[in-house]
């Protein structure tokens, strides 16, 4: 009888133990449980503000891209944003979507308008001649309250704080389309280096190309295996009676271009001269893009090389410059002179090189 009572109260003691072990692996078993539900729940609703931010910056800075395009140079480089016409364009946008079923308002101080550092990754509030907006969505205590939780709430987490950032700029021009190239030279990247703001409207020789100032070199598009004297007039004097067509380039691709140097004959470079007094008096805003019948306003290739000389083939492209050829003296001179325009804007696609001329349409940037 002794030894029963003692087997009864060991196994009231044992179930007493059981007990607790139960209710301790509930316990945790509803910890991890809440863990998976509410973390879940809360990675979703932070991918939905990510989206709600990357839109909101997007719209904003394609309204931004849309002003410059309607202005001149010079106003672009006078150009001083109105906050005004920018924020709204990202409230707007946020407030159409939602993140964990709440419509996503986003507060003014969280929408930073400025310049864009690509080299760098940063950005510089200010709205002098900015180019990138930054937008903060939230569900937290700032913004569209905190994201209640489910199951947490047994770990005495009633709400969760979440925010998501992008970043979306006005980057370089990505395609020069046919005929978008209509002078058969380029700048090597390494003209733009190390500091590519003090290039802006500095002057630059296009010819002779062994000059100090100068370094850009000539090439032949597509249109033979090999860059020639012969060649080089050729494609001048076709550019000049319409001819022939420059193909389309997109920044990235290995353009079959050969960027060469050397001296050209006196029959080329009057073919050069010839075609540079055609197109400064076009004023069109396309092939020559000013109203200055001296000059030429154009675009050319940017290619990847980090020495002024010539390139051995096919090279990189790296971007697109806007360039105003200012003057070509013929011989015995034999000179090309002219200057790069920086921070220029161009309507058309962004989202590309990190050397000269930009698009006005965004891309994501951070």
């Amino acid at each position: 009888m002794k030894n029963l009572a003692r087997l009864r109260k060991h196994l009231q003691q044992q179930r007493g133990a059981t007990i607790i072990i139960v209710a301790l692996t509930i316990t945790v078993l509803l910890g991890f449980a809440a863990l998976a539900v509410d973390i879940g729940y809360m990675m979703v609703a932070k991918n939905e503000l990510q989206n709600v931010a990357d839109g909101a910056a997007l719209a904003a800075t394609s309204q931004l891209g849309h002003v410059y395009g309607s202005l001149s140079y010079q106003e672009q480089l006078a150009y001083v944003c109105d906050s005004g016409t920018i924020i709204p364009v990202a409230q707007e946008t946020a407030l159409q979507n939602k993140a964990a079923g709440v419509n996503i308002s986003i507060n003014s101080s969280d929408i930073i308008i400025g310049q864009w550092d690509g080299s760098t990754k940063t950005l510089t509030p200010t709205l002098n001649q900015p180019d990138a907006v930054r937008v903060t969505a939230r569900r937290d205590s700032q913004a569209n309250s905190p994201i209640t939780t489910f199951l947490a709430k047994i770990l005495s987490i009633d709400s969760v704080a979440v925010s998501a950032t992008a970043t979306a700029a006005l980057t370089g021009e990505s395609t020069a389309g046919p005929g978008g190239l209509p002078v058969p030279f380029g700048i090597s990247k390494a003209w733009f280096e190390p500091d590519f703001a003090s290039r802006c409207n500095q002057p630059i020789r296009f010819y002779p190309t062994n000059d100090p100032s100068s370094c850009a070199g000539w090439h032949v598009y597509d249109r033979y295996d090999h860059l020639s004297d012969r060649n080089l007039r050729d494609t001048l004097t076709d550019l000049k009676d319409g001819t022939y067509t420059s193909p389309e380039v997109i920044v990235g691709d290995t353009a079959p271009f050969e960027f060469g140097s050397g001296t050209m004959s006196t029959q080329t470079f009057d073919a050069m001269e010839a075609l540079f007094n055609a197109r400064r008096v076009l004023n069109d805003g396309v092939i020559d893009d000013d109203t200055d019948s001296t000059t030429w306003t154009t675009t050319v290739v940017v290619y990847d090389k980090p020495d002024c000389g010539p390139t051995n083939g096919p090279i990189p492209i790296v971007g697109f410059a806007t360039i105003v050829i200012t003057g070509v003296q013929g011989p015995p001179l034999k000179q090309i002179d002219g200057r790069v325009l920086c921070n220029r804007l161009e309507t058309g696609r962004g989202s590309g090189g990190s050397y000269g001329t930009k698009g006005t349409i965004p891309g994501l940037v951070q």
